[in-house]
């Protein structure tokens, strides 16, 4: 137990798997939070005593079963081996941490998924500054944060001015794993409150490293991003790339992590994604309802379900990277479009290409495991098969480009990279047997020819058994015993059995050994000589054979770096094939991305939804956006006619062709986007105490302080979470301000059609409406997006679509019919009022308090009375669909100011 509470003093907050025999033991408060996590048996040790301890274990086998269980569920584990032989250990056996496993540093590829990262993620705050949005920057404000995959050394970093942009970035990273790496931000509610809301996020405090302290951890690693940082905010962000490798190097006590250089990016380099528009554009995971919890069908439906086409694992996660940081710089877009037109344009191509690359392994992972000393025989099979396909795969895009064709930049492979690997791919050929065992404790891993040593040990070995063999058939002519045998167990090695009835004709030189029911058990002093030369041979091949793959590993791990640059070659050219192929399949074309502000689509069309109808039934509908002409299209009509699919797909468009890939259409124009903002659907936050309209307003409030008039903002039924008149007032100012101060490209979806008014004060505003057609009592909604504002919402119709009672229907039509008419409802309820009547008042009844506003000019007292039938002609032609609320409220003021003027003068 001393050995155990040391380990535990050192790794408090963390569950220690001790290894007794073939048990991993967990003791104290340890195994009743194991017990309750893994439904094990807490049994105790020094049962009946007073001093009895919790104590629970799992079988050694199937310990890293139960290990990642644990960091699943959030807990950090510390695993703690026997580093001696048992049976020649003096006293208690000598033990060790040899490894520590938290949430997001994993390296076991059991536990990681082939095509997401898996962060550990770290925040450093300034010292002093502002943490809310709009409170400005300086030295010292704002946050760092660092993200690092331990798996394959990834490693990026980057400052953010405050805890908005921090939500926004870290909704991007997805980290699995959050450092709070600072005095105050453990007990920061706001940060607390980011690490809650992160799916699958365990928070973690952690100490900050001093600038001092984070050039120690940093070292020389190579360092690449831009220059013109300001310095306190690359310090800033070097500190918390800092805080990731100090507390994953501490993980790691036998290996390297494959750390070759920090990444420095600055968030808006990229189309700038908060973690509204992640979840409401639905690029990595569905949110619609029935995808369950299951990790596979919610990634299916999403963006990144369909975009994902590559074939190997670090090309799954490179595009998930192009997909959450798209670029806003127009010449890398373009050469992205270069590329994937290139396999768009040569299917034969693509097809040699993307079956070259199905037979290229993981690359990065496999590098990372060499570099912390985990990899395994078959990993080192695996990378070796994998570096061989490497030229084959330059061949074949070399081949391609043919004639006066040149190959775009992202399809190169590097002539130099490939010569510096071939020498690490000519030893593992020379030095590993063609199929390597899974693991290199049993041997038969090093290839004949390689190793003098080993040769000399394996034939040996071998021919010991052969020596066995002869001694076998020499003893047998010689004693006349054919059933004589020469056989072997672990307890007396090698021996001679001979049965009772042959027992007389034992030679004198036999030495017994055992007797069994069957006969006896001999050896000779030429058995007992030759096992002794066979078990040497054997000990030392397995001893040399795990000398030479070590070495073999030192060898990978050394070469980390370049494995690193070819797997991020291979991983863009399967992102662009795969980019390809989809174009190919689904009918995507090259968008045109340029400087300019607009916005055109032909024909765009939803790219997830698409997939999910019948080939061709999908309608496409045109967008043209251009803030100098059609800045806000406002979009009105009825529940399930298009509205949101129709706004979702102009921002996926934009996105898909910002990252560089083609887009569903048949042709777009998409002038470069700096953000997208996205206010949809609605729902509490019950953890915050927040409503939904406070859910509601935060977000819109973050659009109007963020967005810029090169931004792309898609609003869907705002103030639709309070009254009517509250929400009407409310969406009326967003849309005004969005018009007015801020000018960006705008989608507004909206239930109050008194908004499409706003078309005749703002010269930007556009109405647009999802078609619908009531035939027959029914509604067809006709998917397309036509000119003019809707009049009607169909409310009730859809309603019946969704299955409400038919008396219930019938009772919403006499309502809704009562109360466009202005009349009291037919049960006596009170009267209801509508936007533009007031329903007629009983004669009893006293006239109502109004507080009209003023007429501006006020009337003279000195002007004559208009004449009563120039009222009513003015009556006669009006058209109250065509006047908003206030309008008609200044009309009414002005016709009673007017009458009051004429005293009781009635027409004749």
């Amino acid at each position: 137990m001393r050995q155990f509470l040391e380990v535990k003093a050192d790794h408090p907050d963390a569950i220690v798997f001790f290894r007794m025999g073939d048990f991993y033991e967990m003791f104290f408060d340890d195994a009743l939070v194991a017990g309750r996590a893994l439904d094990l048996t807490v049994t105790s040790r020094n049962k009946g005593h007073e001093d009895a301890i919790p104590m629970a274990g799992v079988p050694h086998h199937a310990g890293r079963a139960y290990l990642l269980r644990l960091t699943e569920l959030g807990h950090k584990v510390v695993v703690v081996e026997q580093v001696e032989d048992p049976r020649q250990a003096k006293g208690l056996v000598r033990r060790e941490v040899v490894q520590i496993v938290t949430p997001g540093v994993v390296v076991d590829d059991d536990a990681l998924e082939p095509r997401r990262p898996r962060y550990l993620a770290a925040v450093v705050p300034g010292e002093s500054g502002p943490r809310r949005a709009g409170a400005g920057a300086g030295s010292g404000f704002g946050f760092g944060v660092g993200h690092l995959d331990a798996s394959t050394g990834e490693l990026r970093a980057a400052w953010v001015a405050d805890l908005d942009e921090l939500a926004g970035e870290l909704a991007r990273i997805g980290p699995r794993e959050l450092l709070a790496a600072g005095p105050d931000l453990a007990a920061d509610g706001a940060l607390a409150d980011l690490g809650r809301r992160l799916v699958g996020c365990a928070f973690t405090t952690a100490t900050s490293p001093g600038a001092a302290e984070a050039s120690d951890a940093l070292g020389d690693l190579a360092t690449d991003g831009p220059t013109d940082l300001a310095a306190d905010q690359r310090e800033l962000a070097g500190r918390a790339a800092a805080a990731c490798l100090r507390y994953a190097r501490a993980t790691q006590p036998t290996g390297v992590l494959p750390v070759a250089r920090l990444q420095l990016y600055r968030i808006r380099d990229a189309l700038v994604l908060d973690e509204t528009a992640i979840v409401n554009l639905e690029l990595c995971e569905t949110i619609l309802p029935g995808a369950g919890s299951n990790g596979a069908s919610r990634r299916g439906g999403s963006l990144l379900g369909v975009v994902d086409q590559a074939v190997t694992a670090p090309g799954g996660r490179l595009v998930r990277r192009w997909l959450l940081y798209p670029l806003v710089e127009v010449a890398p877009i373009r050469r992205r479009h270069d590329a994937v037109e290139f396999f768009v344009l040569r299917q034969a191509v693509r097809e040699r290409v993307r079956r070259q690359l199905e037979r290229i392994h993981d690359l990065e992972r496999l590098a990372g495991r060499a570099s912390l000393g985990v990899a395994s025989p078959r990993d080192l099979g695996q990378l070796r098969a994998s570096l061989g396909r490497l030229p084959g795969l330059a061949e074949e895009l070399a081949a391609g480009a043919a004639g006066e064709l040149e190959l775009p930049e992202l399809l190169r492979v590097s002539g130099d990279l490939l010569a510096r690997l071939a020498e690490l791919a000519a030893e593992l050929v020379a030095a590993l047997v063609d199929d390597p065992p899974p693991t290199a404790r049993e041997g038969g891993i090093v290839r004949d020819g390689f190793c003098s040593i080993v040769d000399e040990s394996r034939r040996l070995a071998d021919g010991g058994r052969d020596a066995i063999l002869a001694i076998e058939a020499r003893e047998r002519e010689r004693t006349g015993i054919g059933s004589l045998r020469v056989r072997y167990n672990r307890v007396f090695g090698y021996y001679i059995e001979v049965t009772r009835s042959q027992l007389g004709r034992v030679p004198a030189d036999y030495v017994r050994k055992q007797t069994v029911a069957t006969g006896e058990r001999f050896v000779t002093p030429e058995l007992a000589e030759l096992e002794g030369k066979i078990l040497a041979a054997q000990e030392t091949l397995v001893t040399r054979e795990a000398e030479l793959f070590r070495a073999l590993v030192g060898q990978v791990a050394g070469r980390t770096a370049a494995l690193l640059a070819a797997a991020g070659q291979v991983a863009a050219i399967d992102v662009c094939a795969g980019l390809a192929e989809l174009a190919h399949r689904s009918g995507y074309v090259r968008p045109l991305v340029d400087d300019g502000d607009r916005l055109e689509i032909v024909e765009g069309r939803h790219p997830v939804v698409e997939r999910s109808v019948p080939a061709g039934e999908f309608v496409p509908n045109d967008c043209a956006m251009d803030p100098a002409a059609r800045q806000i299209l406002l979009l009105t009509g009825p529940n399930m006619a298009g509205k949101s699919t129709y706004m979702r797909q102009v921002a996926q468009i934009a996105l898909l062709a910002q990252m560089g890939s083609f887009v569903p259409a048949r042709s777009a124009r998409i002038g470069v986007v700096d953000r997208i903002f996205t206010r949809v659907g609605a729902a509490d936050n019950l953890a915050r105490g927040e409503s939904t309209f406070m859910v509601e307003m935060r977000e819109t409030g973050a659009i109007l302080a963020g967005a810029t008039r090169r931004s792309l903002v898609v609003l869907d039924e705002v103030g639709r979470g309070t009254s009517t008149f509250d929400g009407l007032s409310i969406a009326w100012a967003v849309a005004e301000y969005l018009h007015d101060a801020v000018g960006c490209r705008t989608l507004f979806a909206t239930h109050y059609h008194e908004l499409c008014a706003l078309a005749e004060s703002r010269p930007r505003v556009v109405n647009l409406q999802a078609a619908a057609r009531e035939v027959g009592g029914k509604i067809a909604f006709l998917r397309l997006i036509i000119p003019g504002g809707a009049s009607r919402s169909y409310g009730i119709e859809v309603a019946r679509l969704a299955g409400l009672p038919a008396p219930v229907l019938a009772r919403s039509r006499q309502v809704l019919a009562a109360l466009e008419s202005g009349q009291r409802i037919a049960d006596g309820a009170g009267p209801q009022l509508t936007l533009f009547a007031r329903p007629p008042r009983a004669p009893a009844d006293p006239p109502p308090s109004v507080d009209l506003p003023p007429v501006d000019p006020p009337p003279s007292v000195d002007s004559p009375p208009p004449p009563v039938d120039a009222i009513t002609a003015r009556l006669r032609g009006l058209d109250p669909d065509a006047i908003t609320p206030r309008q008609a409220l200044d009309l009414v003021a002005e016709l009673c100011a007017e009458l009051a003027r004429g005293g009781s003068s009635r027409p004749s």
